[in-house]
Order: structure tokens, then sequence, then C-alpha cells
């Protein structure tokens, strides 16, 4: 059983979404059933609220608004995806994609953002399989407000309460701990590694991910100033000051999660040869798991050199692997 907080309800003001200042009708769309589900008007500048309770658990839905046009409602935005997101009592946000058939558990890991959400969702909508997206907006800066899913001042506050949320989701579904894939890229990809390990899953699939966060948060230098850095301030939140010492904590935090776990999971890595996660994250976690005699460890390396061209490469890589997994 899930331990959720007080069910949602779905807000919908065209007004603030697009402008739209004349009534309008909501159309909300069931893509499994293939059947609108809901046909709404509502009145200028206001705004239709609907308990999630009313849709079904599949959670598969597009909307729209339409206004009228010589009488007749007529399309005045495109289809958008229905995100329903969910919350548990200890505040962790996610969106779950039920698929009864299934007997495995995908778990997707967003990367930093000025406006966190979630990752690889349109990726992977037609894949068959459980699918549970988690948020990261608990940290306490006002740009990205990125903890690395694991918690404030040295820590693992948030990392528990994301490890809880995924028990129970895998367990109120009957899912063996080895069906279980964790994916991400970047910080994503971070947080894949260290719940799978963690954890003690079947695997998981990453692509460009920081293993040493130190190193990534500080700029791995101690002499630059940099104000304006969106990293300084997530570094803080998770450790402290910038100092040796922290900065040598943070690198730790994945490296020891993987030697306490005493796991072999499968793990697909992806990484631009060309750009710096290869030579700075990727090579040196390669080089640890070695050393612990870990196997089942790929490495994919794609021409590239760039880290957002990542983008560019991964999203058909993990839906492709995947597929392999659970087929």
């Amino acid at each position: 059983m899930i331990n959720e907080a007080k069910e949602q309800v779905l807000t919908f003001e065209p007004y603030k979404e697009f402008g739209i200042d004349e009534d309008v009708r909501l159309v909300i769309y069931n893509e499994i059933k293939k059947e609108f589900s809901h046909l709404i008007v509502i009145k200028a500048k206001d705004k239709c609220e609907l308990p999630v309770s009313q849709l079904e658990s599949h959670i598969r839905y597009t909307y729209k608004y339409q206004v009228k046009v010589n009488k007749k409602w007529t399309d005045k935005v495109k289809y958008k995806a229905l995100r329903v997101e969910k919350l548990t009592t200890k505040g962790i946000k996610y969106l779950f994609y039920p698929v009864e058939s299934s007997d495995y558990l995908i778990v997707g890991f967003q990367g930093i953002s000025r406006t966190p959400g979630y990752n690889y969702i349109r990726s992977l909508k037609d894949v068959k399989v459980n699918r549970l997206y988690i948020k990261d907006d608990y940290g306490s800066d006002q740009d990205t407000r990125t903890s690395y899913y694991l918690g404030p001042n040295k820590t693992f506050s948030i990392a528990d309460n994301v490890l809880k949320l995924i028990e129970d989701v895998r367990i109120s579904r009957g899912i063996r701990k080895e069906n279980v894939l964790c994916i991400g890229s970047s910080k994503g990809g971070f947080a894949s590694l260290y719940f799978t390990y963690r954890g003690k899953y079947g695997g998981a699939i990453v692509g460009g991910p920081q293993t040493l966060l130190g190193d990534y948060l500080s700029a791995g230098r101690l002499d630059v100033d940099k104000p304006n850095s969106i990293l300084r301030p997530i570094f803080k939140y998770l450790a402290g000051d910038l100092t040796e010492e922290n900065i040598k904590w943070l690198n730790s935090v994945l490296f020891d999660a993987v030697k306490e776990s005493e796991h072999e999971p499968n793990v697909m890595i992806h990484v631009g040869k060309g750009e710096p996660h290869y030579k700075n994250h990727v090579l040196p976690f390669m080089e640890f798991t070695k050393e612990l005699n870990l196997k089942n460890i790929s490495l994919d390396l794609g021409d590239y050199e760039k880290h957002d061209e990542l983008v560019q490469h991964f999203p058909s890589l993990l839906k492709e692997n995947i597929l392999k997994v659970i087929q």
C-alpha cells in the first residue's frame, strides 16, 4: 500500500495557462480507451477542479481547450499530456503509470533543471511496463531546488523517503527486486546508480552520470569563486561550506553505497567519449567497480563531446535496452 497524502485535485485554468479570456470547453481524452472522458465548459477567467479519482488508474490522458467559433467548439490549443502528480505523506512527488500485465518496474530520475519535472516520459510512453517517475525539487536553492535525492546537511532523509516510495510501489505490484530497473541521465544517472545499489535492484541504464559529486558541484576547485553558479548552492545544501573535507564526503556518497551494498546489478552506462563526464566521472566509477571485482557493467561510448548532446543520443538507446530487458 503506497502511503500517499490526501488525494490531489487537478486544476485547469485556461486563462492563467494560455490567456484565454472567454468561455472554454475542456476536453480530456483517454489514450487507452481512445475516447473522450470529460467535456467540461469553463466560464471566462474561471477554473475547473477535477479529483484524480475520476480518472482511471493508467493515467494516460491528454487534454486541450476549445472556444466557440460560429457557434461551434473549435480547438484553441493542441492536446497536451495530462501529468497526474502524486505526493507521499513524506512529501515525495511522483508520477506512476501502471501496466497490469507487466512484472517489471522502471524507476526514472530527473536531471538538474530550473523547472524541475520528469524525464523520459514521452520516450517510454509506448513501452508496456510499470513506470515510476520521481521528481527532485526538495533542495533550498531558488534556481533548481536540487537535492540529488539525498538530503540536507550530510543526511539521507530524502533518500530514505524515495527508497520507501520505490519499495511501496514494488511491493504493491508484486514485483521482484531483480525486475526493478532504474534509469536517468546526468543527475538522474547518479540517482539511478545510487538507488540501484542501495535498494539492491536488478539494474540501471544511465547516461552521462555524475559520480563524484564533490568534484562536480565544487567545479573541483576551492580557489575560484563562482557566485552565479547554480551548482554551489546545491553543494552547500548537501554538505555545508566548500571545504576539502566536504568535497571528499560528497565524492564518497555513491562509492560508499556501492561498496556497502555487496550487490552486483546489471549496469549499462552511456556517455560521449569526448565529453568531460567520461573522464571525470565514468572512468573513475568503472575503475572503482573493477577494484571491487564487480561484473555485469557495460559501457557505451557515443561520438560526441558535449554533455547536453545526451538528449540526442540517450533516449533511443534507453528504450532499446529496456525492451531487451523486459522481453
